[in-house]
């Protein structure tokens, strides 16, 4: 399992790493995962810091994470399936290559979670959902960012 459907929590078993919603970042510079895969990270100077990480092999694919941080916890996941035929450049960009990493995403999830997605759209963008007590797993393809992405988006907590 990669995607623990309880919660929402990816498990990194070769890294001897479990990344979850509210994970301190410097549990996260503890990791195996983060030790080996860190690669770059953005201060969007809101608070909120993206770490970017090097692709890991699973299930068949290779996979890279980019962690949202809001201050010290983390916030939210992205992440994209990768292969060598992907688009390097804009040269080698065409929406029809970028559909075929959505697909490829769709699949991935749908592989992942044994399900099919909750929810399809092809307006505004296409985008498939898939929907948890705690959050969404999502993927879609963004013409505005020439870009297809999947991510886990967690449920703000309510103050009473």
């Amino acid at each position: 399992m990669l995607i623990d459907s309880r919660n929402g929590a990816i498990e990194l078993n070769n890294f001897n790493t479990l990344i979850y919603k509210g994970m301190l970042f410097d549990q996260l510079q503890q990791t195996d995962f983060y030790k080996q895969k860190y690669h770059d990270m953005w201060d969007v100077k809101t608070g909120y810091f993206w770490y970017y990480f090097n692709t890991i092999d699973t299930h068949g694919y290779q996979l890279y994470f980019n962690l949202c941080f809001y201050g010290d916890q983390l916030h939210s996941i992205h992440m994209n399936t990768r292969e060598d035929t992907d688009a390097k450049d804009w040269n080698e960009w065409s929406e029809e290559k970028e559909m075929l990493v959505f697909y490829r995403n769709n699949k991935f999830l749908t592989l992942l979670l044994e399900r099919p997605p909750a929810q399809k759209k092809k307006t505004p963008y296409p985008s498939v959902s898939f929907r948890f007590p705690w959050g969404n797993i999502w993927s879609v393809y963004d013409p505005r960012s020439a870009s297809s992405l999947m991510g886990i988006q967690y449920q703000e907590e309510k103050n009473i």
